[in-house]
């Protein structure tokens, strides 16, 4: 598979995953089911996004120059730490600016939901991660950044990061967004930034669910 066709089946795969379990909810009225179908949807994503990347032989021009396994891991973990930061920086802005809640509506629906029906845990953790790091960060930065620079590429890719979760906290996500991007660019491996999501997605929602 060329770049260019897995730029575009990426894109088309993820707005059908996206779209698919409200298209089925409002045939069917799934109830809460629908969590179910959510779960199911976004691991079959997640596999037919890595299945993509496997299968592309071609590279953005970001992969070039990729670090080892090593480094990987460890710009993986102090990502988490950077991301947190963001995330913290980004919420005393926004209140400081905007009076915004710095609580997060998406969190906490999520939170309910894993509380109910516990499976739901592997795609917000594992599938999530997975799917946006290929599309936000490989697909949409990777493929814009020789065109608008690293720089313009990354507030793009974040700012549709930040618009996906549609949470009202566009601040707050962009900045995460950024920080993700920084980990792929600088690594020049897409697993850098889907380690750093997958790790602080367990760690928010392990803290919150402890609580």
């Amino acid at each position: 598979m060329s770049l260019r066709k897995n730029v575009v089946a990426t894109l088309i795969t993820y707005l059908i995953v996206y779209l698919l379990p409200t298209v089925i909810n409002l045939v069917l009225h799934l109830g809460s089911h629908i969590y179910w179908v959510q779960t199911i949807d976004y691991i079959i994503g997640a596999l037919i996004l890595t299945y993509f990347y496997w299968r592309t032989k071609d590279r953005p021009t970001l992969e070039q120059k990729s670090v080892k396994g090593s480094r990987v891991i460890l710009w993986g973990l102090l990502g988490v730490i950077a991301a947190l930061a963001a995330q913290y920086l980004a919420n005393m802005i926004d209140l400081a600016l905007f009076h915004s809640i710095p609580n997060s509506t998406n969190t906490a629906t999520i939170l309910t939901v894993i509380k109910s029906y516990p499976v739901y845990i592997l795609a917000t953790i594992i599938a999530a991660p997975i799917m946006e790091e290929l599309v936000f960060r490989r697909t949409i930065f990777g493929s814009l950044a020789p065109f608008t620079g690293n720089v313009g590429a990354a507030l793009i890719a974040s700012v549709m990061f930040a618009m996906a979760h549609n949470d009202g906290h566009l601040l707050v996500y962009t900045a995460i967004g950024l920080v993700f991007c920084y980990l792929y660019q600088k690594t020049g491996r897409i697993q850098t930034s889907i380690i750093s999501h997958m790790l602080m997605n367990a760690l928010v929602i392990g803290i919150s669910l402890w609580h």
